[in-house]
């Protein structure tokens, strides 16, 4: 019995000091790192400006500008062979360029760059690079709205 009653005295100790934890303790919860992804296109006649939106847990945004591409833009979903997150599309008539924001080893985003001609089967391996993007290694990298 009093065996019992020391290990519930034990328990009951252990489980207050969890929930006292300060921030930035050792015992604080550990927030996960995400990285959210959008588009932003600015018209510009009969160009467009286009940015990369990277926005982290915290909300803060940051805007990569990846250049001036001529034709109407769109927010499009890459073909699957493009192992592309997300894609936006620049086309004028049946001709254009594609950007797509592909993962890179859980800590960079790259943006690579595509023409593309209707009727003609895109090829991935002929995707220039534009940039690089940075993320803290091991966040989430997911689509944004």
């Amino acid at each position: 019995m009093v065996r019992s009653v020391i290990a519930l005295v034990f328990l009951a100790s252990c489980g207050a000091s969890a929930t006292t934890a300060k921030p930035g303790s050792a015992d604080a919860p550990i927030i996960a790192k995400r990285v959210a992804v959008s588009w932003g296109i600015e018209k510009q006649g009969e160009m467009a400006d286009i940015f990369l939106a990277t926005t982290d847990e915290t909300g803060k945004q940051v805007s990569h500008p990846l250049g001036r591409y001529k034709g109407t833009c769109s927010v499009v979903v890459p073909a699957r062979a493009m192992n592309a997150l997300t894609a936006v599309a620049c086309r004028t008539g049946g001709t254009g360029t594609e950007l797509h924001a592909v993962v890179e080893h859980g800590d960079s985003i790259v943006i690579l760059k595509l023409g593309v001609d209707e009727g003609a089967p895109a090829d991935p391996m002929s995707r220039v690079e534009v940039t690089r993007v940075q993320v803290p290694l091991g966040a989430k990298i997911e689509l944004g709205s």
